[in-house]
């Protein structure tokens, strides 16, 4: 790989976590990104993901996904919608807002 190109790709990472810091809540972690991507990457495949299932598949703790889902909730990154066939669960599906900044954030960084 030539060197000039590793530094372009470093920068641009380098950048779209500077535009991830100053877009999402204050507190975030490693630990919002991965809840983002598995509830974009379930959406994706159209079987979004329910809490439970987040909260079991992650290395995190319970409590301290749980905070970071009630953030991204909160804030209007992430809505809570009931399953239509098991009344008991809730689904974890993107916002709009989720959307729009996914699409934003592939201009700016990944032309």
């Amino acid at each position: 790989m030539k060197r000039m190109e590793y530094v372009e790709n470093l920068k641009k990472i380098i950048q779209a976590k500077k535009y991830l810091d100053q877009t999402l809540y204050n507190g975030h972690s490693l630990v919002t990104y991965d809840l983002l991507l598995r509830i974009l990457e379930s959406s994706l495949n159209n079987k979004p993901t329910t809490i439970k299932e987040v909260c079991t598949q992650t290395t995190q703790s319970m409590l301290n996904t749980r905070k970071h889902l009630n953030h991204l909730t909160r804030h209007g990154w992430v809505e809570l919608v009931q399953d239509t066939k098991d009344r008991r669960q809730r689904l974890l599906v993107p916002t709009d807002k989720l959307k729009k900044f996914i699409n934003e954030l592939s201009k700016n960084f990944f032309n």
